[in-house]
């Protein structure tokens, strides 16, 4: 046998053809590598068995959550109402379901709400009420859970002890030898410095990606309505101009399901997306089926802007459009390149298995710190909830696409853009086909976010 480094550098992981996120965002940090809680030896053994198994004895990539799954909360109001045995047995599917409704949109009344005093006062009685509470009270029972065993143990062991020394001697004789489970607290204060900057650095860095993928498609937003407007004000014939303006509407919404996971029901939902924008059915069938949907619809748009004997652009027009052109497959590249690269894998897990270990020692080493015994089993639960919450907060947003408002922002994009195609054409708001009535802009738009703190 390897020494276990060697053999862990030896030990290549198995490669996919795609990045399945779910797989990634496992229901307990806990449980978020195999062999996270074993020991040392079983820890080398299964790294051992990974190394020689054939393939087809390796787990399979776990497939994205479909409708089917979604079955369980299905609407907003059943992942807000769901009780704690419905998200006991199904965490993970809570946790899928509930992203589809952290998309936050913030209106003035939301920043307004967002400012309010008392907001830290009403924090403390909704820690365990709230969406990230919920999804926490699998690992929060783990952490109870063995902080009741050691209290348990402890005080048992000598009542037990006592109780057999005149029927029993030497049961109570072994009994007596068995060491109390209690350290000082020393372990936890030399290695909490180094797990919270793991805890802080990996927060930051999945920020960083969430963050950076919102500047992304702020900047489709940005260079989708100004491809429109350069079309509206250059493109001579009407017709094309139209067709433009509905292929620029469209990309927001292809490039949506391009990063989402490819289920039938996103299929349909897309298909009817691109017909809400008035795209042409023969490019609708191009569109659906291609195998990378955005550069189809690029490639249409392109053809659409060099067709100069409808466009009427000169060289230098047309190359100025094909600039914006080119920055909307430069964010393609940008968003393909955060979804299909997380954190390395080999940081994520180190980070989850150092908590599990610390979290699995500190009712040990909290037992003779505090004056009444039984104390290490709350102090422990409310330690474990906020530092397993820590970390699960990196893995919700380092995949950031799933939870931010896409729909929305492309929403925001088709209404902007047919609005200024229709007052280009002398339509009222209100017209069959326009924004009309029910228009609102982006920057008003808000999906009451509160619902979910």
């Amino acid at each position: 046998f390897l020494p276990f480094p060697a053999c862990a550098r030896r030990c290549p992981r198995p490669r996919g053809e795609g990045y399945v996120w779910r797989g990634l965002r496992p229901h307990s940090s806990l449980h978020a590598a195999p062999g996270a809680m074993l020991p040392f030896a079983a820890t080398t053994t299964l790294a051992l068995v990974h190394r020689w198994a054939p393939a087809s004895a390796l787990p399979a990539p776990r497939p994205p959550l479909t409708m089917a799954e979604h079955a369980r909360f299905p609407t907003r109001e059943a992942v807000l109402g769901a009780s704690l045995p419905a998200i006991f047995s199904s965490t993970t599917e809570f946790k899928e379901a509930g992203r589809e409704f952290r998309q936050d949109v913030y209106s003035y009344n939301d920043w307004r709400w967002h400012r309010e005093s008392g907001h830290i006062a009403s924090a403390i009685s909704s820690v365990f009420t709230s969406g990230v509470g919920k999804a926490m009270w699998r690992e929060t029972f783990f952490v109870i859970a063995t902080a009741a065993a050691v209290y348990l143990y402890n005080i048992g062991v000598p009542v037990l002890a006592a109780k057999t020394a005149a029927s029993l001697p030497i049961v109570a004789a072994l009994l007596g030898r068995l060491p109390l489970l209690h350290l000082s607290l020393l372990p936890l204060t030399l290695s909490s410095p180094a797990l919270f900057l793991l805890l802080v650095f990996r927060t930051n860095n999945s920020y960083d990606r969430w963050w950076e993928a919102r500047k992304v498609w702020g900047g489709v937003i940005n260079a989708s309505r100004d491809l429109a407007r350069q079309a509206l004000a250059l493109v001579r014939d009407a017709e094309l101009k139209k067709l433009m303006v509905s292929q620029i509407a469209s990309y927001a919404r292809v490039l949506k399901y391009h990063l989402g996971p490819p289920t039938p029901e996103a299929r349909d939902l897309l298909r009817n997306e691109l017909v809400d924008n008035r795209l042409p059915a023969d490019q609708v069938r191009v569109i659906m089926e291609a195998k990378h949907k955005p550069m189809a619809l690029l490639g249409l748009v392109s053809a659409s802007l060099h067709d100069s004997g409808r466009t009427g652009l000169d060289t230098v027009q047309a190359s100025k459009l094909d600039q914006t052109l080119s920055l909307l497959t430069d964010y393609l590249g940008k968003c393909e390149r955060i979804v299909k690269t997380p954190l390395p894998l080999v940081y994520t897990r180190h980070t989850a298995r150092f908590l599990s270990w610390w979290l699995l020692f500190l009712p040990v080493c909290l037992y003779n710190q505090l004056r009444a015994n039984w104390m290490i089993v709350p102090v422990s639960g409310l330690i474990g909830f906020f530092l397993v919450g820590i970390e699960d907060l990196g893995n919700q947003i380092e995949e950031p696409f799933s939870i931010l408002p896409l729909t929305a922002m492309g929403t925001g994009i088709q209404q902007s853009i047919f609005e200024a195609l229709d007052r280009s054409e002398g339509v009222a708001a209100g017209h069959a086909g326009s924004p009309g009535d029910d228009y609102v802009p982006y920057i008003k738009m808000s999906n009451n976010p509160n619902a979910f703190v």
